[in-house]
């Protein structure tokens, strides 16, 4: 599969990504700029981050970008300097997310996100060769973290009550930044794998798949901590754990965030939610006199409708949080929200989420697109007489009692089923609805959920 994906470039190094397709991605997008430009270029922990950094930075500079290095950082840090400094924009080397043996490329080539069409022209340079021949110049390497940290702190607020955090940064980049920045603002801190480490040696770099995050659960319980935050690699996403040990759903977390921001403003604010997410999301919001605006998903997606529709905020089951104050999502800004609105509440975590409707959703199956290359135009076609179909990421039937979908995976051979239904009891008739005319898709899907550990996840109220 092509390391060029919709929202960034990715894959294993060093076979698919390697120091010279770094130069070539900096000769390539330092060409698609104004000679002269001004780039942030920073990285995250991993162990092949370094040489492809230079090389990366070597091929802005020969397409005449003047570049400034502020070395190993959060995702969320870049996109602060590049507004802090006023830069055109920036790269960041990171796979994200994504198992040690990755890394890639998050760029930034003016103030609105990278599009696909921006990755294409990108890989169509690599390709052609087709770069622009002049001599830029490299700043030494910079620290930002007191600047940035210090934008963080003016959004903050006293904690209201005393609250012990455990904070697992997954030996990622917000390891020492983030437990020292939570406790300046007068929590309790216990810190987990925050030591940096590229090779990840404790848990894999995405939090958003519970199993990842037991050791986390385990030290809530030990220290009877009020609750848990988990970062993935570059520190754009968190995941958040209640004291009981228990993760809880991106959903539950994104109406966490609503019922205290709309509380607090007007009605008609619009809040953005990725396609992915149940019901629930978009029924809160309208509930408290809200806008719910669906969106693909996809961090470039999302930013730019947050941005475009100037929406209070904006949510993505994958652990994404975007806030209009910032125009970007960042896993710290969120964790610190986060825990200013828990300590102005007297109940614990799992008491508050309590209160939330409970989603019958399925987590993300994924089955290999070779195996079925007509599933798409199969279930087009069977549901060419639906009226509530969605087409904006893969395909969607939505009925009163539930929802399937089925999308292509940006960054595997996969394509990711979800399914949501009103009431537990009829999610298996909702995935025999959606999947009727792939009965071999149908019975895989339907296997999976009863007999692996896929059932636990929507078993979760009846």
């Amino acid at each position: 599969m092509s390391i060029y994906k919709d929202c960034d470039i990715r894959g294993i190094y060093p076979d698919e990504v390697n120091e010279e397709i770094a130069y070539l991605i900096g000769r390539a997008a330092g060409s698609m700029v104004p000679a002269g430009s001004c780039f942030i270029v920073g990285g995250d922990v991993r162990i092949s981050t370094p040489p492809l950094k230079e090389n990366l930075i070597r091929g802005l500079v020969e397409s005449g970008i003047h570049v400034t290095d502020i070395g190993i950082v959060p995702t969320p840090l870049l996109y602060f300097v590049i507004d802090y400094l006023h830069f055109r924009g920036g790269i960041m080397v990171t796979a994200s997310h994504n198992p040690a043996a990755y890394n890639g490329f998050k760029i930034l080539l003016d103030e609105m996100p990278i599009t696909p069409k921006d990755i294409k022209e990108i890989q169509k340079r690599v390709l052609e060769k087709n770069f622009r021949n002049q001599l830029g110049q490299i700043d030494q390497v910079k620290n930002f973290e007191k600047e940035y940290l210090l934008f963080l702190k003016k959004f903050s607020t006293p904690p209201q009550r005393k609250l012990t955090l455990v904070v697992d940064c997954g030996n990622g980049s917000y390891s020492g930044l983030a437990p020292d920045f939570l406790t300046s603002l007068g929590y309790h801190v216990i810190s987990l794998f925050c030591e940096p480490d590229g090779s990840f040696p404790n848990r894999p770099p995405n939090p958003s798949q519970p199993e990842n995050l037991s050791a986390l659960c385990q030290t809530i319980l030990q220290h009877q901590a009020d609750v848990g935050i988990a970062f993935d690699g570059d520190g754009d996403r968190v995941i958040f754990v209640d004291e009981r040990g228990e993760v809880i759903l991106p959903e539950h977390g994104m109406i966490f965030f609503i019922r205290h921001l709309f509380s607090s403003h007007s009605s008609n604010q619009k809040f953005v939610y990725d396609i992915k997410s149940s019901r629930i999301v978009a029924d809160e919001v309208q509930r408290l006199g809200g806008i719910p605006l669906v969106e693909r998903s996809g961090h470039t997606y999302i930013k730019t409708r947050l941005i475009r529709e100037d929406a209070i905020m904006a949510g993505e089951i994958s652990g994404h949080y975007f806030f209009r104050e910032i125009h970007r999502d960042d896993g710290l800004f969120a964790a610190m929200v986060f825990l200013s609105y828990l300590s102005s509440q007297n109940s614990p975590l799992s008491k508050i989420i309590e209160t939330y409707p409970t989603p019958h959703v399925t987590p993300d199956i994924r089955i290999q697109t070779r195996s079925f290359p007509n599933l798409l135009s199969t279930l087009k076609k069977s549901h060419s007489k639906e009226k509530n179909v969605t087409t904006i990421d893969g395909f969607r039937v939505d009925w009163i009692e539930g929802w399937g979908l089925v999308r292509k995976s940006v960054t595997e051979p996969m394509y990711t089923l979800r399914f949501e239904a009103n009431q537990n009891a009829n999610l298996f008739e909702i995935v025999h609805r959606f999947l009727y005319a792939l009965p071999d898709v149908e019975q895989e899907i339907l296997t999976r959920l009863k007999n692996n550990r896929e059932i636990k996840t929507i078993d979760n109220g009846d």
